[in-house]
């Protein structure tokens, strides 16, 4: 069925759980977003970052389970080869995370490049920010960062805090 994008915000902020609820075939909400041609690609990020939240998720075994539906759309399918990568150790054959940082933003998903560069701090100083910015950005990334990896930012890049 088609879903508003706003209603499945509702229904995610009442029962975030939906996201993970199976039907009478083991088929997740996700899993079905992940085989339909016609589902918006925010549909699919909105259930995606519902799924993460589950930590057991957020590791290159679980995002490699969702590429194992038969027919899978080639979008989703570069999200989801995106995500494994971030998630497994380095990997030569891996895209590097500039390039994912850059898919995730040229698709508007935000929580994705917060992702990116929650896995990999070192990536924010080839951001280039502007000095203007900076402030802004440190107070929105200590809202996505752990304290662990908001810390060790500003430790290992003090340049960050040059001009704020």
């Amino acid at each position: 069925r088609d879903v508003s994008s706003e209603l499945l915000t509702i229904i995610l902020n009442a029962y975030p759980e939906a996201v993970m609820e199976k039907d009478g075939h083991f088929g997740t909400p996700l899993s079905y977003i992940c085989c339909n041609e016609n589902a918006p690609l925010e549909i699919f990020q909105k259930l995606l970052d519902e799924w993460l939240r589950v930590k057991e998720n957020r590791s290159s075994h679980a995002v490699n389970s969702l590429m194992r539906i038969t027919i899978i759309r080639g979008d989703v399918k570069e999200y989801l080869c995106h995500l494994s990568s971030l998630f497994e150790e380095e990997d030569q054959n891996n895209p590097p995370p500039c390039a994912i940082m850059a898919h995730f933003i040229n698709d508007s998903w935000w929580n994705g490049v917060w992702l990116v560069m929650n896995r990999h701090p070192s990536i924010v100083k080839t951001m280039h920010l502007q000095t203007s910015i900076m402030a802004d950005f440190l107070f929105m990334a200590g809202k996505h960062f752990s304290l662990p990896t908001m810390m060790g930012l500003i430790q290992n890049e003090p340049d960050l805090l040059e001009h704020v």
